[in-house]
């Protein structure tokens, strides 16, 4: 898996978008911050060639994280840590903050979800991890820089989907802001839009919604005006193949709209896109 790196300006500190492993879609963001903290959002599926990758990672951090954010209930989001307690008899990551604020798990049973939360919430009391539910609005700050949370799910009958509940957070770097969507989707959006003011969410550097695909629309989009675009995504999904198909001839017959948003970026003007296709990227 290659290597990238992307001076994009941050002014101290980084952030390394990791790449998937397996063949399936996650979401893994691990951020050094100026003074030396580490600060993880999600961590990857639920298997253990992800797993096993990022607790590499974090070894080579000296295994510990100062502040751990899962923006929703979703097993490519926060299976990998989920793996890592289940398979670890000595899980030894110290994690100093585990910050999360997922819906109820009768409300995610109805919504299909396959039982991963309710074992990662009893993993999270087994290894003893303090938690914190944040609050819209609020400042998280860590080792010279912050996680400022835009958005928490609320009324979750307003949420047909478990992606509609994702938290907004902003990473504040000295001197420039990452945007992070999550899986955010247009069921979602409205609602947010009646409570938060979009300035909030105009950013030039935006972690694109859903894997690239099947998020929000182009109108939310039109009010991030995103120059930089974090895709989650890998190469077949990136190229709308069949679901996890790398053939190349696959390419544009799967039923993916990842195409479609990527040329909403190219009329918005969008500068660069960093993609999981491409490998791992070291953004400073």
């Amino acid at each position: 898996m290659k290597l990238n790196r992307a001076d994009l300006g941050l002014g101290g500190g980084s952030l390394l978008q990791v790449a998937n492993r397996s063949l399936t879609q996650m979401m893994s963001y691990i951020i050094d911050t100026p003074d030396g903290n580490v600060i993880v959002i999600d961590g990857g599926h639920c298997c253990e060639v992800d797993a096993t990758y990022l607790y590499e990672l974090l070894a080579e951090r000296g295994k510990k994280v100062d502040l751990w954010l899962m923006t929703h209930a979703h097993v490519d989001h926060l299976g990998a840590l989920l793996w890592l307690f289940e398979n670890c008899l000595n899980f030894d990551i110290v994690i100093e903050k585990m910050v999360y604020k997922f819906p109820p798990v009768e409300w995610l049973a109805e919504r299909k979800d396959d039982g991963c939360t309710a074992r990662f919430l009893e993993a999270i009391k087994t290894w003893n991890i303090p938690t914190y539910t944040p609050q819209a609005g609020e400042l998280l700050t860590c080792g010279g820089m912050s996680l400022e949370i835009v958005s928490v799910p609320e009324e979750y009958e307003n949420y047909p989907t478990i992606n509609a509940t994702s938290i907004i957070t902003v990473a504040h770097f000295p001197k420039r802001d990452v945007l992070f969507l999550a899986d955010f989707d247009i069921h979602g959006q409205d609602e947010f839009l009646r409570k938060h003011d979009p300035e909030s969410i105009r950013k030039d550097i935006v972690q694109m919604a859903h894997h690239g695909q099947g998020g929000v629309d182009f109108s939310f989009y039109k009010l991030i005006h995103p120059k930089i675009c974090l895709y989650p995504t890998p190469q077949w999904l990136w190229e709308n193949n069949k679901y996890r198909c790398t053939v190349p001839a696959s390419a544009g017959t799967g039923p993916f709209t990842t195409l479609e948003t990527r040329q909403w970026m190219e009329e918005l003007g969008v500068e660069q896109s960093l993609t999981h296709a491409e490998g791992d990227y070291v953004i400073t």
